[in-house]
């Protein structure tokens, strides 16, 4: 995948669509930042999910972290809240990027 800046689109538009339409792919960055992705229509195609299944594949997502959730609450029944599990999780990582000794 070759990466170009806006710039370099507006000035060869025609022949980076050419090798776009002929399967290469390009990252267009701003400041050093990915901003899009410019693809064939074929690839672009095969991006596009169905919706349907887009949906299911999100709610069996959402109903394993639910029972992971019923787990953790089974093996730490006594365990923290989320909120305060998520402070704790933060205050750890921080530490950790501090190089502090936990």
């Amino acid at each position: 995948m070759r990466t170009i800046t806006p710039l370099d689109l507006r000035r060869s538009l025609g022949r980076i669509l050419d090798e776009a339409s002929a399967g290469e792919r390009f990252v267009i960055e701003r400041d050093h930042r990915p901003m899009a992705v410019l693809v064939s229509v074929e690839d672009g195609h095969r991006l596009e999910d169905d919706v349907d299944a887009r949906i299911a594949r999100m709610d069996a997502a959402l109903e394993r972290l639910a029972r992971l959730g019923d787990r953790l609450r089974e093996r730490h029944p006594d365990g923290p809240d989320a909120a305060t599990a998520v402070r704790m999780d933060r205050d750890e990582r921080d530490a950790r990027d501090r190089g502090e000794a936990l």
